[in-house]
């Protein structure tokens, strides 16, 4: 579980709060309880009625199944329980949905918090070991990231931002900056000292799965092993000076790595790829390198 820290943090520069509206919340109350007004006026009319006022009842559905029932008081009642049945089920699929709504969040130069429920949790973005991107809802074919989770390791779970939140995306591009910023001096230097880092991924095909079955979060990775020399990717080894591409095509939502002979070396959808941004951008920085070197030693 997150530990909420007693200690003030170092946390730099608020940049912005963020909260979800409640807009939708009051929609669905007051929506809900419309429906089970009128399906209680129509259970009450169906109520002071003649059991046998009228005939069988039969019509045809928009669909061209046939619906049958033995009066008037019979279909009344079916209506009245359908709208309450409908009201209920507009509600828990509100309350469902809404487990992600109870937070807030600050967003400083160097970390988040938090506060769900009057509990806030700081978090250093140094901290931040995972930070997962993906669609979902309408969009989730489209590809368009509309989810943002972190946690700090494996250990832990993700704590879910989704796109209702007020000026979502004003909030997801301000965190992948802020946490590029700050991991990325560590991660060049742990390279640059001999050492390696390792990225992980969901390959493309459960990125797909998940956004069918929409158990987002229980993801299982494959690593990507980075160092100054090579990148490693399911146990094959490639030079780094032997990269030549990293194509990020937005049409397909992948990220393509080729070498020189134009063979791939990866190929996965892009938001699979835990922390993107920041292999993306170390990748671009050690293949830069790489190229000059080479460009020293031919000189």
């Amino acid at each position: 579980m997150q530990q909420t820290s007693t200690e003030v943090p170092v946390t730099g520069q608020l940049v912005g709060t963020y909260r979800y509206g409640k807009g939708l919340k009051i929609f669905t109350i007051v929506f809900s309880l419309a429906l089970l007004i009128l399906a209680g006026l129509i259970v009450y009319f169906a109520t002071t009625l003649p059991v046998n006022s009228s005939g069988p009842v039969t019509f045809t559905t928009p669909s061209g199944s046939t619906m049958r029932f033995n009066g008037n008081v019979s279909m009344l009642y079916y209506t009245g329980a359908l709208l309450a049945f409908i009201a209920v089920g507009i509600a828990a699929l509100y309350a469902w949905h809404s487990r992600y709504r109870h937070s807030s969040y600050e967003l400083y130069e160097q970390g988040i918090a938090y506060t769900t429920k009057g509990v806030r949790t700081y978090v250093p973005f140094t901290e931040i070991e995972h930070l997962y991107l993906f669609a979902s809802g309408q969009t989730m074919f489209s590809g368009m990231i509309t989810n943002l989770a972190f946690r700090r390791n494996a250990s832990e779970p993700f704590h879910r931002v989704i796109e209702p939140l007020k000026r979502f995306f004003e909030f997801q591009q301000l965190f992948r900056e802020l946490y590029l910023d700050a991991r990325q001096p560590a991660v060049l230097q742990t390279l640059h000292s001999g050492g390696t880092v390792t990225f992980e991924y969901a390959d493309t095909s459960q990125v797909w799965r998940k956004r069918v079955s929409g158990n987002f979060l229980d993801i299982k990775t494959l690593p990507i092993v980075v160092s100054r020399d090579y990148l490693q990717v399911q146990g094959s080894q490639v030079s780094m000076a032997s990269l030549r591409s990293v194509d990020t095509s937005a049409w397909s939502e992948k990220v393509v790595i080729k070498d020189a002979s134009g063979k791939p070396v990866l190929s996965t959808v892009a938001t699979g790829i835990l922390n993107m941004d920041l292999f993306l951008n170390t990748l671009a920085l050690l293949m830069e390198t790489s190229v000059e070197q080479t460009a020293e030693h031919t000189a």
